[in-house]
């Protein structure tokens, strides 16, 4: 396949807007580990295009996977929050060298103790009732009433990264990194983008915001087969998103999200019929004669 019919064809799997051609199988590139069918040499020509299949925008080489190291998944957020209960273990070795038994120790303990709990507390069900993270930017990344969840810690670095779950099983990574000199992603989204080439070593597919497709925000996606890695330009609120979600699940949505929201912007039919009924004009008696 061209790199250009497999960028499309990516696109079309991400978007779910067409049936792919051909299997699962043959549009999939190959994950780590597996070997590839020896090519057999050719013309300069065919090197060329081999080189040039190599580089296929948006298509990893390498396998990623969520952050950080030890998530997989399919976890649930307890199995996440114990990942970060080691994570917590090892940042605080440094401080509790510096304090002696005593006080100081003691409040020590209670820290690293409600830190461990972050991500445990801040568990929100997606149910029948709407909550606040509708008025923030990531109300397109979930739905109600279809057995979902997230819950969100925040890093040392001031980052944020928020777990979303179907039936408690973990499905997306959303990380949101403040866009600043010296920061992790750099100051504007251009610079995310170039940081996060550079790291994966192939450019992305470039998708314009398109609210009609549920994209508000300008898109960069890549995928390695199992796992889609999208970066969302937020740069009007000096954010960047650098979205992990499993491929698995995101190229069946549908399948999960049998409840469909209703949309708030819909009249109720009887209220408009009412409404249209009182404005329409009383009509003319034909017989009557004008006086």
């Amino acid at each position: 396949m061209k790199p250009r019919t497999l960028a499309v064809a990516l696109i079309a799997a991400w978007l779910g807007a067409v049936a792919l051609p051909g299997s699962a199988e043959a549009l999939a590139p190959p994950l780590l580990g597996q070997k590839k069918a020896a090519a057999k040499p050719g013309k300069g020509k065919d090197k060329g295009k081999e080189k040039e299949e190599e580089a296929t925008p948006g298509v990893l080489k390498k396998k990623v996977a969520p952050p950080p190291r030890g998530v997989k998944w399919g976890m649930s957020n307890e199995q996440i929050a114990r990942v970060y209960d080691k994570v917590f273990d090892e940042e605080f070795v440094p401080l509790y060298k510096k304090v002696q038994p005593g006080p100081r120790m003691e409040a020590l303990d209670e820290e690293l103790a409600n830190k461990k709990q972050l991500l445990r507390r801040s568990r929100l069900e997606f149910g029948e009732t709407p909550t606040g993270v509708d008025q923030s930017e990531l109300n397109g990344e979930y739905s109600y009433r279809n057995n979902e969840s997230m819950s969100k810690i925040r890093l040392r670095s001031g980052a944020a990264r928020n777990y979303f779950f179907f039936e408690d099983r973990l499905w997306k990574v959303y990380e949101e990194y403040k866009l600043k000199k010296r920061g992790t992603l750099g100051e504007t989204y251009k610079d995310a983008l170039q940081i996060l080439t550079k790291k994966f070593g192939v450019a992305p597919i470039v998708l314009a915001a398109d609210p009609e497709a549920q994209r508000p925000f300008d898109e960069a996606l890549w995928h390695d087969g199992a796992t889609y890695v999208r970066v969302v330009n937020r740069e009007h609120a000096k954010i960047v998103g650098v979205v992990w979600v499993d491929k698995s699940i995101q190229d069946n949505l549908a399948t999960y999200r049998k409840n469909k929201a209703e949309d708030p912007r819909k009249t109720d039919k009887d209220v408009e019929h009412a409404t249209r009924k009182q404005e329409e004009p009383p009509p003319a008696d034909k017989g009557k004669k004008p006086q």
